[in-house]
């Protein structure tokens, strides 16, 4: 096997939008597997991304996560400070119930603002809300 090559799983491309009214809210979607792997996208992407305006918001939209492990766990957090660096919305979207349940025995439930869908969470920060 040839060393410094590609590694073999795929290196997912990092989806996002910007969204809002005023369109500086960004939706970052996060993959089915939020670990060691993929967290470095997720991150990279709200540091490049994050728009340096009033209003601005992240939302992670968390639907198709299936695994999510600690590094995974760090991710959030660290996005979570990045917002609050720059004075931006964070909010999760869409959580399933197993990683809802992880956060919540982690008690990162109550760190975490989390509404059902990414239109409500957008429609959040939007209202204004500077909590997360």
């Amino acid at each position: 096997m040839p060393t410094g090559h590609a590694p073999d799983f795929p290196m997912p491309e990092q989806r996002s939008k910007l969204a809002g009214a005023a369109q500086t809210v960004l939706v970052v979607h996060l993959p089915t597997k939020l670990v060691d792997e993929t967290t470095d996208p997720v991150r990279e992407e709200v540091a490049r991304r994050l728009p340096n305006a009033d209003g601005a918001g992240v939302v992670l939209d968390c639907r198709d996560v299936q695994l999510m492990n600690s590094i995974g766990i760090t991710c959030l957090l660290q996005v979570q400070d990045l917002c609050r660096k720059r004075r931006a919305a964070f909010v999760l979207a869409g959580v399933p119930a197993p990683i809802a349940t992880f956060l919540h025995q982690l008690k990162l439930d109550r760190r975490f603002v989390s509404l059902p869908t990414v239109e409500e969470a957008i429609a959040h920060i939007d209202a204004g809300s500077r909590v997360g």
